[in-house]
């Protein structure tokens, strides 16, 4: 009996010791939450993202996320490589992430916020050399849009990307006229073959890239081919298409949303940042052009990329 008065004693006084104990009592206390860390996606698809090689983290996209992450406060930012495929399902998962120059579609818009147009860039057309150009009647001075069904049957041989999505009136073209005996499509699968490729329009192997203008002028720098390239558009397709900052839908994204379109709006640090870096990966004979109309109000429609 005696025992087991002094065990039950014993027993209080540790529990009055626990919960009078300064320390003790803070570790029970709630900790505030801190900063949100939001993940910026870096994506292989040089020159927006440029993972390797002498312009590593040079992209147009790497330095609007560095400049980003500079001037907005009260997030912690965390640049991470990843494919697309794998941000947007961590998008739909709702996780604190975002991507710069992201174009909308309407299934994105299902579970991705979009920033203001922070730029506007040259859609998909004929990346093709000065050579090149006299297969379409063109010359450096003369350079017009063309229609792409009118040179399908003739002797021209123009590389496409295998299972990508390009504007709808072109895919309307290559899908019908790729299978053909006498196609001028030719299907190339990945980026080794894209280098090899580069070279032979280089050379003079290859009549044409349906490409971007910038995607072909980064990989011409990459491999130290000093050749000018030319940039024909397709009739019946947007010359120009918006990028946005796209992020995962919630009301984490409220605050970095609102900072993101102040600074499009009124930060002239951030436009000339966007505009250089973007310039910087065009053909030379775009380059005046894009000056003409790089600060314009920002109306061509979107599409996919």
């Amino acid at each position: 009996m005696i025992r087991a008065s002094t065990t039950l004693i014993t027993g209080l006084l540790s529990a009055l010791t626990l919960f009078s104990h300064p320390v003790a009592a803070n570790k029970l206390e709630a900790q505030p939450a801190g900063p949100t860390t939001v993940v910026w996606s870096r994506t292989d698809f040089a020159p927006f993202f440029i993972l390797e090689g002498q312009y590593a983290n040079q992209g147009i996209s790497d330095q609007i996320i560095r400049l980003f992450s500079r001037k907005i406060s009260g997030f912690n930012h965390k640049p991470t490589v990843m494919s697309l495929k794998r941000m947007l399902r961590n998008a739909q998962s709702a996780n604190p992430i975002c991507h710069v120059a992201l174009l909308k579609t309407p299934e994105r818009e299902t579970f991705i916020d979009y920033s203001q147009p922070i730029m506007q860039n040259y859609g998909n057309g004929i990346v093709t050399t000065e050579q090149g150009l006299s297969k379409f009647g063109l010359t450096p001075d003369s350079i017009s849009q063309i229609h792409l069904e009118d040179y399908v049957g003739r002797p021209l041989t123009i590389s496409i990307h295998d299972g990508r999505a390009y504007e709808p009136h072109i895919n309307d073209v290559i899908s019908q006229w790729k299978t053909q005996p006498e196609s001028i499509f030719q299907v190339k699968t990945g980026l080794k073959d894209h280098e090899r490729l580069v070279h032979l329009l280089v050379n003079g192997r290859l009549d044409g890239m349906i490409a971007r203008p910038e995607e072909v002028e980064y990989s011409k720098q990459q491999f130290g081919i000093n050749a000018p390239l030319f940039f024909i558009p397709i009739a019946d397709t947007p010359t120009l298409s918006l990028g946005h900052v796209g992020c995962s839908k919630g009301d984490w994204n409220k605050p970095l949303m609102a900072e993101i379109n102040r600074l499009i709006a009124e930060d002239p640090e951030v436009r000339q940042t966007i505009n250089a870096a973007y310039r910087q990966w065009l053909p030379e004979h775009l380059r005046q052009h894009y000056d003409l109309i790089k600060n314009l109000s920002f109306s061509p429609p979107d599409h996919s990329r």
